[in-house]
C-alpha cells in the first residue's frame, strides 16, 4: 500500500510562481490547508535564503527553506541547519575563466550577490527576488571569502562541450536556465538538501512528493516517493523526467497536484 504524502517540496521559479512572479490565491489556500492538516510544505530552490522568503511572505505562514539548490537549509521556526560554501581558491578560478571569456559572472555569498557590472537585468533580478546586490570593480579581488553559489551567465544555451570544461573541479554544477552554469559545492544538490530535511522531520523518500520544473531540480525529483515535473519544464529536464504534470505554472500547476492530497 503507498504510503500518504507527509512532505511537499516545491521548486520556486517555474514552478510554484507563475511568470509574473505571483503564488495563486488557490495555491496558498491549499498549501496552508495542508499545514493546518500536518503536511509539511518545503520550498526547495537555488535562490537565496532571503529571496525564497520573499515567497513564503506571499504565502502567509512559517515554512522550511532549501536555498542556494541545497546549501542552506532553514527549518520553519528560523533555525539554520546547514550553510555549505565553495572554497574562496575555487571562486576564483571560476571567476577567472569568467573575466578571460567576457562572461556575466554572479557570485552568491548568502543573502547579497556581487557583480562587477550593473545592468538593467541586474537591476530587475534584484528588485524582483528582494536582494541586494554589490557592484565590484573585480570580482577576482574584491570577492575574499567563501561562497554559496557562482554563476556563470552566458547569451547563448550552454553545450555540453562548454560544462565540460570545469569536470575537473571539485564541485558540482547544476542548471536553471539553459543558459546559465550554477557552481555549488560538491554533494550539494535539491536532493541531498531535501533527503536532510526529510531525516530532520522524520519523513520516509516514499512520504514525499516534489515538483520542479528545471534540470537543477532533478536530484530532488528522483530522491522523493513522487516526482512530478511541470508542463513548461525545459527540455534538459524532460529528457530525463517523464512525469509530468498537466498544467503550467501559469496554470495553477502546482494547486492542481496539491488539491489531490486535501481530503
Amino acid at each position: 500500500m503507498k504510503k500518504p504524502i507527509k512532505l511537499v517540496a516545491l521548486d520556486i521559479d517555474g514552478t510554484l510562481i507563475d511568470d509574473d512572479y505571483n503564488v495563486s490565491k488557490n495555491t496558498i489556500e491549499a498549501i496552508k490547508s495542508l499545514v493546518t492538516k500536518g503536511i509539511n510544505i518545503a520550498l526547495v530552490t537555488g535562490r537565496a535564503n532571503k529571496a525564497a522568503n520573499k515567497v513564503k511572505n506571499q504565502i502567509g505562514i512559517d515554512l522550511p527553506i532549501i536555498s542556494h539548490n541545497g546549501g542552506k537549509i532553514t527549518l520553519a521556526n528560523g533555525e539554520e541547519i546547514s550553510n555549505i560554501k565553495l572554497p574562496i581558491s575555487m571562486v576564483k578560478k571560476i571567476i577567472q575563466y569568467g573575466e578571460e571569456h567576457n562572461i556575466y559572472t554572479k557570485i552568491y555569498i548568502d543573502d547579497i550577490f556581487y557583480v562587477d557590472v550593473e545592468n538593467e537585468a541586474t537591476k530587475y533580478f534584484a528588485k524582483n527576488h528582494g536582494l541586494e546586490y554589490k557592484v565590484v570593480k573585480k570580482l577576482g579581488e574584491d570577492v575574499i571569502e567563501d561562497c554559496n553559489m557562482v554563476l556563470l551567465i552566458y547569451d547563448e544555451a550552454i553545450n555540453q562541450e562548454e560544462r565540460d570544461r570545469f569536470k575537473d573541479l571539485d564541485l558540482d554544477i547544476t542548471m536553471s536556465t539553459p543558459y546559465a552554469l550554477e557552481f555549488i559545492p560538491k554533494g550539494v544538490s535539491k536532493g541531498n538538501g531535501l533527503k536532510k530535511l526529510s531525516e530532520i522531520l522524520g519523513v520516509s523518500r516514499e512520504e514525499i512528493l516534489a515538483v520542479g520544473n528545471s534540470l537543477n531540480d532533478l536530484s530532488m525529483l528522483q530522491f522523493a516517493g513522487t516526482g512530478i515535473a511541470m508542463k513548461n519544464s525545459d527540455e534538459n529536464l524532460l529528457k530525463l523526467w517523464n512525469k509530468i504534470s498537466e498544467f503550467t505554472n501559469n496554470e495553477e500547476g502546482v494547486y492542481n497536484l496539491l488539491k489531490e492530497l486535501i481530503i
